[in-house]
């Protein structure tokens, strides 16, 4: 037993230092790789082209499709203030 320190050097590395090392293993593939990189950065990259293409697509070049896309703009603001602002 006195040998072996009581054994506080295996506790302390077996235990301690290998559960630390998991815990910072499963934070770096948990909350860097997927939450960090994959959702916010990633993620963001993501719906930043998909924007982009829906833009792509509302924009034509054509002054007819510009125009009904204002008048129904404006048909949406004027139904938003006479109706849903009471």
């Amino acid at each position: 037993l006195l040998d072996n320190k009581y054994y506080m050097d295996w506790f302390n590395e077996n235990v301690l230092a290998r559960g630390a090392r998991g815990l910072g293993f499963g934070l770096w593939k948990g909350g860097d790789e997927k939450l960090i990189d994959g959702t916010l950065v990633n993620g963001s990259a993501r719906v930043v082209g998909w924007f982009s293409g829906v833009a792509r697509r509302l924009q034509s070049g054509y002054i007819y499709h510009y125009a009904l896309a204002m008048i129904l703009g404006v048909f949406v603001l004027m139904t938003w203030f006479v109706w849903l602002r009471k």
